[in-house]
C-alpha cells in the first residue's frame, strides 16, 4: 500500500485536502490580530491567545499559510535552529494578511523591513507576549501603547515626536536617544492594598550579540544601556518624556552566566549600590538546545532579580 503523502513543512504548495482555498472567520481574524501584535510567533504561542482545539489551529495555520490564501509566512530564518524540523512552527503575517487586517478589520499593521536579527526580534516577541498571557492569567490590566498615545498625562511633544519611543538623554553635554525593544506598555493592578501602576519603556531582549563593556561607547553594548537608563532615571525623563509616575527596565537574556555578568557591571556601575528599577531574567536563545519555553505569563507573575535590592514581582512589590 502506497503511504499518505505530506507537504514539505517548508514549501508553500497547496494542502494535499480536498478544500484548499480558506473561508476565513473570526478564529482566523483572532490569528490575524495577534501576529499584528506580535511580528513572530510559535504555533503555541498563537493558540495560547486565540484558544480552541490546538490540533485544528495547527491545522489552520497550516492552511492559512499555503496557496492559493498565503495570509500567513514561516519565515524562513527559523531553520537555523537544529531542532527546526521538530519544533513548533513560527509564523508572521504575510502581505495578505495585512492588507485583510486593515481593510476589514480595521487595525493598522505596521509592517517595516524584516528584522535584521530574527532571534532578537522573535525573543522580544516572545517576552511581550508573556506579559500579555499573565495580565490575561491575573486579570490585571495590560496598558498597551495605543492607550499610552492617547493618554492626556503624555506630553504632547512626545506624541508628535517622529519616533516618540525614543528618550533624549542628556549626556556629557550632548543628547543620546535610547529606545528598548517593542513598545512602551504598563501594569496597572488592584488589590487589598489599593491601585498600582508600573511602566516600562518596553524590554531589553539580549541575545548575546553585544558586548557587555566596550571602550567606544558610540558602539551598543550592555555598558551604554545601563548607563543612559540610569541618567535618563536621575533626570526624571520617564516623566517628562512619557508621563509615567515610575519607570521599570526589564533585562531578559539568555542563560545565568550571562545575567551574572550583566548584574556585576550594574553593581560595579551603581559603586554597589544597585537600582530599583533594572530588573534582570533569563529566556532561552532561540538558537539553544534548551526546550522552548511554554506560552505562560512568568514575565508578569514570577520575580524579577535586581542588584543591590530584593527582588521584584509586578503583581506583589
Amino acid at each position: 500500500m502506497q503511504g499518505i503523502q505530506r507537504n514539505s513543512r517548508w514549501t508553500r504548495d497547496p494542502t494535499r485536502a480536498p478544500r484548499k482555498t480558506a473561508y476565513l472567520s473570526a478564529h482566523d481574524i483572532a490569528i490575524f490580530s495577534a501576529l499584528a501584535r506580535y511580528r513572530y510567533l510559535p504555533a503555541d504561542y498563537i493558540h495560547a491567545f486565540v484558544g480552541g482545539n490546538f490540533k485544528h489551529v495547527i491545522h489552520r495555520l497550516n492552511v492559512l499559510s499555503r496557496e492559493p490564501n498565503l495570509f500567513l509566512n514561516r519565515p524562513p530564518q527559523q531553520r537555523a535552529n537544529a531542532d527546526a524540523n521538530r519544533r513548533r512552527l513560527i509564523y508572521e503575517l504575510d502581505q495578505r494578511g495585512v492588507h485583510l487586517l486593515q481593510q476589514h478589520a480595521g487595525e493598522l499593521v505596521q509592517r517595516t523591513r524584516p528584522p535584521a536579527n530574527f532571534a532578537h526580534e522573535l525573543m522580544a516577541c516572545q517576552i511581550l507576549a508573556s506579559f500579555d498571557f499573565g495580565a490575561r492569567e491575573r486579570a490585571v490590566r495590560l496598558i498597551n501603547w495605543s492607550d499610552i498615545l492617547t493618554s492626556e498625562s503624555l506630553p504632547e511633544q512626545t506624541r508628535r515626536s517622529p519616533k516618540p519611543c525614543s528618550i533624549p538623554v542628556r549626556f556629557e553635554s550632548a543628547t543620546v536617544t535610547i529606545a528598548a525593544d517593542g513598545h512602551p506598555f504598563g501594569i496597572a493592578r488592584r488589590d487589598d492594598r489599593g491601585s498600582a501602576y508600573f511602566f516600562c519603556p518596553g524590554i531589553e531582549a539580549d541575545c548575546g550579540t553585544e558586548p557587555i563593556e566596550t571602550s567606544d561607547f558610540e558602539r551598543s553594548s550592555i555598558f551604554k544601556k545601563f548607563t543612559l537608563y540610569l541618567a535618563a532615571q536621575e533626570q526624571g525623563l520617564h516623566r517628562t518624556h512619557f508621563g509615567f509616575p515610575n519607570l521599570y527596565v526589564p533585562f531578559v537574556t539568555t542563560n545565568a552566566a550571562r545575567l551574572a555578568s550583566m548584574m556585576r557591571l550594574l553593581e560595579r556601575i551603581t559603586r554597589g549600590a544597585g537600582t530599583r528599577f533594572i530588573l534582570f531574567k533569563t529566556f532561552p536563545a532561540f538558537t539553544s538546545f534548551e526546550k522552548p519555553l511554554p506560552p505562560t505569563g512568568h514575565m508578569l507573575t514570577e520575580d524579577w532579580q535586581r542588584v543591590g535590592y530584593s527582588p521584584f514581582n509586578f503583581l506583589t512589590s
